[in-house]
Parts: C-alpha cells; structure tokens; sequence
C-alpha cells in the first residue's frame, strides 16, 4: 500500500470521532464571557459555533476541510466590536503526509436576508486586537484564526436565515464551504444581549 493510501484510510478512520467532537452539545451557559488574561480585554463569545465544511478531493476521497464561524464581542470599557471569528481546521493531516498548510481566508462572503456582505479580512492574529487566548478551540486539527468585523445587524441577518454556504477568498480563489453543524442557540442567546441601539465600532483597540 502506498504512502498515500495509508494517509488516507488513516485520516478516514478518524473522521468518525472527530466529527462525533464538533457535534457534541455543551452542557454549559450558550455564550461565555470572561477578562482575557493576556489583554484585560471583555470577550463574549458563542460556546458552540456554526460549523462549514469543504471537500478536498484532490487529497483523498471524502476529505474535508472545515471552519468554525462563531460571534465574538471585544469589549474595551464600553467599547464593543463584534467580530466573525472563523477558526479553520481539518481532519487532514497535512504535516504527516508531507503537504503544505493551506492559507487561511483573506475574505468572507455571506448572503444574509437583507443582502451579500463582503467582509474584508481584520486580523489573522486576535492577539492584536484583543484575543490573547483562543476563543473557540477546534477538536484537532487547527490550522488557524481569521477574524472580520460585523455589525450587530448582520449578527441579526445570519441568526434568523442562517446561509446554507458561506464563500471565502484565499490568495485570490473563492472556496465555498457548505454548513455542517447548526448552532442557533448559541447564536440567539449572543444577540440577546447586545443592545438594540448600540452604534458599531471599528478599528484597533
């Protein structure tokens, strides 16, 4: 058997109870909120995120990439943003096989009720502006964080039609990803708890 071959079945065996992981339902409180340690920053942030995933054929059959996209709020004193934190991770073991890390999305797309938002990336690096720890942790696989800035309106647009796939720019190249895992609790119990007339923020802190 070859090199390929074993990668492949092996990953393939593991995909069960990785993905057995991402569907599990927190026992906890939806939303979590807590002083980041690193920046004494207030972050809120969904216990469980929306989960996408993303076919990867031209590795093996039935692979697939994957992205956690959860509603994060920075809160500096009174100073909220909201962010789309979209965590990409894999059941992929790329490092094994000998492959490159793919790049992370530079861009989001989504078609929300009320229109197609672009987002243009914020940060691959939420230590900058905020996020000294992870705010959500994929079960393996991690291969990174890109966070854009939303507005409480499109948190809104997405809880009440959550979009059936979600498009990303990575080095140029849209990649669709096409929902996985649901998570409208979670979601619905963050948005309760922004103000109706909060004015949105923008920049660093």
């Amino acid at each position: 058997m070859s090199r390929a071959s074993r990668f492949a079945l092996g990953a393939l065996a593991t995909l069960p109870l990785l993905l057995g992981a991402c569907t599990t339902t927190s026992d906890g409180p939806p939303v979590q909120e807590y002083l980041d340690p690193q920046t004494a920053m207030t972050i809120r942030v969904v216990a469980e995120p929306f989960v996408y995933a993303r076919d990867v054929p031209e590795l093996a059959a039935n692979m697939r990439d994957y992205l956690y996209v959860g509603a994060v709020e920075l809160n500096n004193m009174g100073s909220r943003r909201h962010f789309w934190a979209l965590i990409s991770w894999s059941t992929i073991d790329r490092k094994r096989a000998g492959l490159s890390l793919p790049p992370l999305p530079d861009k989001l797309e989504l078609q929300l009720t009320t229109a197609t938002r672009e987002y243009p990336l914020t940060t691959h690096e939420p230590r900058s502006i905020g996020a000294g720890e992870p705010v959500l942790q994929p079960p393996a696989g991690y291969l990174g964080d890109s966070w854009f800035l939303t507005t409480p309106a499109d948190l809104r647009a997405f809880a009440a039609s959550p979009p059936a796939s979600i498009d990303v720019m990575v080095d140029g190249v849209r990649q669709t990803y096409t929902l996985w895992k649901r998570a409208d609790a979670p979601l619905a119990a963050f948005i309760e708890d922004i103000p109706n007339n909060l004015k949105p923020t923008v920049g660093h802190r």
